[in-house]
């Protein structure tokens, strides 16, 4: 919740000089000034993109042959098809035991490399190895570029 521009004029520090006790009108508006501007930074904090991995949980202890469930899901933004260059959408990559794709550039399509093209925001990954894995969840545009900001979360996870 943002609060009201009077909230934060109300909390708003006065600072005194020792031998001065007068407060000025320019001070007051100086006060309103920051607090418009504290305002719209928390407002423009809100709507920053972010994704998340939900499934599996952090550190998780998978069975051998189990099939790994990714689930993701994300804010300030639309999860849409590949190709959709609408302003505020994109679509899920993930890593799979590899490390962040080149910034700037499509993200190539290679073994270890899931595009979820069709605005998918689940995926099942079988045949894992036992031992620790790592999946790294980016998000691109309609071109496989990684947003800027990147929009990314990773997940560690154990097959046992």
């Amino acid at each position: 919740m943002i609060p009201s521009r009077m909230a934060l004029l109300r909390h708003a520090p006065v600072h005194h000089a020792k031998t001065r006790h007068v407060r000025t009108a320019g001070g007051a508006r100086m006060r309103a000034l920051a607090a418009g501007a504290l305002g719209l930074m928390l407002v423009a904090c809100g709507d920053t993109a972010s994704v998340r991995i939900v499934l599996p949980a952090e550190g998780a202890m998978l069975e051998e042959g189990s099939s790994v469930t990714i689930t993701l899901e994300v804010s300030g933004l639309t999860i849409a098809p590949a190709g959709t260059m609408d302003e505020g959408t994109g679509h899920h990559h993930l890593m799979v035991d590899r490390d962040l794709p080149v910034g700037g550039l499509p993200i190539p399509t290679f073994r270890g490399q899931v595009h979820l093209g069709g605005g998918q925001t689940e995926y099942v990954i079988e045949g894992l190895d036992v031992g620790e894995h790592i999946v790294i969840a980016v998000v691109g545009n309609g071109t496989h570029i990684p947003l800027d900001p990147w929009v990314v979360d990773t997940v560690r996870f154990v097959i046992e």
